[in-house]
């Protein structure tokens, strides 16, 4: 007996010592990370994972800037005929209202805008304004819709009306379709406010309208007004809700 206990206990603590190495080597080891695809995942957190994906919303927004009209004008007084300089740039406004699609990919929005510009013939000393009038359907693409900043471009066509301010006892009124481009940058300032800037050109009717005015010594004045195009510069705030 006492041979067996002596041999007995030399090889239990081998065989404990062996067990004690294995397991702090196994704990020791790095074991591998089980990342739960969406499928396995509890239907409770897919859905709090949706829920912070943001849905359309709808926005109103306001726009001003500088814009250029293109014109071509001629006024003829007594047979003599002279042609107006080009238009200078001039402030003009609008109003934007539509919606964003979910995460703010996209937008579609309706787009009022009211430009003016002045036709000046230096020879004569006439001018008068011509007011354009846009009503536009128009959609943009966000490039980096989840950041803060994020570069846009887009499309619009519409209709619009072009008439004259002249007090020249005549004025002109030309009206049709319109189509155009516009690309900016915005900048979510926050979750309900984004502020942007871009560029907008439009491609005007451009039929040729024949009117006639008399100046302020009752000489009479064969005009012809023809419109080519708006262009602008603009800075804009949008608020969602």
């Amino acid at each position: 007996m006492q041979f067996r206990t002596f041999s007995f206990l030399p090889f239990s603590s081998v065989l404990l010592f062996g067990c004690l190495t294995s397991a702090g080597a196994m704990s020791a080891t790095p074991q591998p990370i089980v990342v739960k695809a969406a499928s396995d995942l509890p239907s409770g957190e897919v859905a709090n994972q949706e829920a912070d994906k943001e849905g359309s919303r709808y926005f109103f927004g306001l726009r001003g800037g500088v814009s250029l009209m293109g014109l071509t004008d001629t006024a003829t007084i007594a047979g003599v005929s002279s042609s107006s300089d080009d238009a200078d740039a001039n402030g003009f406004w609008g109003v934007d209202i539509g919606y964003y699609t979910p995460e703010g990919r996209s937008r579609l929005y309706y787009s009022f805008e009211r430009h003016v510009a002045e036709s000046q013939y230096p020879s004569s000393g006439l001018k008068y304004d011509n007011i354009a009038n846009l009503n536009l359907l128009g959609t943009d693409y966000f490039f980096l819709y989840h950041k803060d900043f994020s570069p846009y471009v887009g499309l619009h066509f519409g209709y619009a009306s072009v008439s004259s301010d002249s007090g020249y006892q005549g004025d002109y009124k030309t009206s049709g379709f319109v189509i155009g481009m516009q690309t900016g940058l915005a900048w979510r300032v926050s979750s309900d406010m984004t502020v942007e800037a871009g560029f907008r050109h439009t491609v005007l009717p451009s039929k040729l309208k024949t009117w006639q005015g008399q100046d302020e010594s009752g000489n009479s004045i064969n005009f012809e007004s023809q419109q080519r195009g708006v262009s602008s510069l603009f800075l804009a705030a949008n608020y969602r809700y």
